[in-house]
C-alpha cells in the first residue's frame, strides 16, 4: 500500500544540555517552533525557556560546556532563572497542543533530534513526547544524504551552520536547512 500524504505540523525543538549523558545531565534551555507541512512558521514567535540551575550543577559540566555555555551567558542565565523544567514542561506541550492539538500525529523535527528526544523522554518532558508522532524527520539525515547523492553544486549551495548552539539560533537554522533541501529534492528547485 503506498503512503498517503502528511499535512501534519512539524514541531521543531532544539535542547541545549549541561552534556549528552542522560544519566546525570539536564536540558539548560530549549526552543520550540511550529511549522505547516510546507515548512511555513506558524508563529514567528515561538516558545523558549531558560531552566534554573545551581551553581553545583553547571559546575559539573564538561569543558566543552563550561566554556560555550560560559561565553554565550546561558549558564548565567540558568542561574538567574526562575523557571523549572516542570514549568517549562507544561508550558511547551501547551505551545505545542494549540497548533497540533491531535495526540500522536504531529513529529518532532530538527538537527540531530534524536538526541533531544533522548532528553524530552525524561521527566518531566515525558508529556510532551507522548504527545508527538514516533516518528522524526531529522534534517541531519537529510544533509548527510545530500553529502553522498546530491551533486556538487547542491552541496555548494546549501545553507551553512553558524554553530551558535544556541536553541533558538540552531533550530531557526534547521528549518531554513531543510526548506532548502526540500527545494531541490522535492520541488526541484534548483539551490
Amino acid at each position: 500500500m503506498p503512503e498517503s500524504r502528511s499535512k501534519e505540523p512539524l514541531i521543531w525543538i532544539d535542547c541545549e544540555m549541561t552534556g549528552l549523558n542522560l544519566e546525570k545531565d539536564t536540558i539548560m534551555s530549549l526552543a520550540c517552533f511550529i511549522t505547516d507541512d510546507q515548512l511555513n512558521l506558524l508563529d514567528e514567535t515561538g516558545y523558549e525557556a531558560v531552566i534554573k540551575h545551581s551553581q553545583e550543577q553547571l559546575d559539573a559540566m564538561g569543558d566543552w560546556c563550561r566554556s560555550h555555555h560560559g561565553a554565550s551567558g546561558l549558564t548565567k542565565a540558568c542561574l538567574t532563572s526562575t523557571t523549572t523544567p516542570e514549568t517549562a514542561a507544561t508550558e511547551l506541550l501547551a505551545y505545542i497542543q494549540r497548533y497540533a492539538p491531535e495526540r500522536r500525529r504531529a513529529l518532532l523535527a530538527g538537527n540531530t533530534v534524536h538526541a533531544d528526544k533522548a532528553f524530552l523522554n525524561q521527566e518531566p518532558w515525558t508529556e510532551v513526547t507522548r504527545h508527538l508522532h514516533h516518528r522524526i524527520l531529522d534534517v541531519s539525515s537529510l544533509k548527510e544524504a545530500a553529502r553522498r547523492w546530491a551533486s556538487d553544486e547542491v552541496l555548494k549551495k546549501s545553507p551553512q551552520k553558524k554553530g551558535k548552539h544556541e536553541a533558538k539560533a540552531d533550530i531557526l537554522e534547521s528549518i531554513e536547512e531543510a526548506r532548502y533541501y526540500k527545494r531541490v529534492f522535492f520541488d526541484g528547485i534548483e539551490g
